[in-house]
């Protein structure tokens, strides 16, 4: 009876633990073999006798399923265990692929100027603001120019002015010499005379 009982309860603790679709079909002869066995038992006083043949086959049943149930449960760890590893693989091979992207934003933010490496905001306000000086000292020199500019217009203005007072002033002090060279040819034909009338 303690046998029976314990048999019982080994098959429960077999159907529970292992309820999986693919088992089904080995706890279905499982549990038909119990039955029939617990049907062709015969009672004696509220005892069941069963044949210790029909146990032995009854344990050879179990011990085949539960040598299935374990080589199944091994192959089980064994694919955990290789899922396992691919993970952990997998999880190093996108490390990996992460660092490289790190490495390669880095390197794409990173411009080489004048042997220098600079990052692009960097690169970005340096250009800017040489940009900016240069527009500003076109600016300046913009300004200077077109003050030296007026300054020249100013300076021919002038140098034009005295040009022409310089000719209207010779030309005034040559008019003044000829009138005077006349006068003064004047003054010596008429001395010439007055010598000539006298001698």
């Amino acid at each position: 009876m303690k046998r029976l009982k314990l048999l019982t309860l080994c098959v429960a603790v077999l159907a529970i633990i292992f309820p999986t679709g693919g088992h089904a079909q080995i706890d279905k002869s499982l549990n038909e073999t119990l039955e029939s066995l617990l049907d062709g038992a015969e009672t004696y006083q509220d005892y069941k006798v069963i044949r210790t043949s029909d146990l032995r086959r009854f344990k050879h049943a179990m011990q085949d399923s539960l040598s299935h149930y374990r080589q199944s449960l091994a192959d089980l760890t064994e694919q955990t265990q290789s899922m396992q590893a691919t993970v952990l693989q997998l999880r190093a091979e996108s490390e990996q692929l992460a660092n490289t992207l790190a490495t390669a934003e880095s390197r794409a933010d990173m411009i080489g100027f004048l042997g220098m490496d600079m990052k692009k905001a960097t690169y970005s306000i340096f250009v800017w603001s040489l940009v900016v000086l240069l527009c500003l000292c076109l600016v300046i020199m913009y300004g200077r120019i077109r003050h030296v500019c007026g300054v020249v217009k100013r300076v021919k203005s002038a140098y034009s002015k005295i040009v022409e007072d310089y000719r209207n002033q010779r030309f005034q002090a040559t008019e003044k010499q000829i009138k005077l060279k006349r006068e003064l040819q004047t003054a010596l034909n008429q001395l010439e005379l007055v010598k000539s009338a006298e001698a």
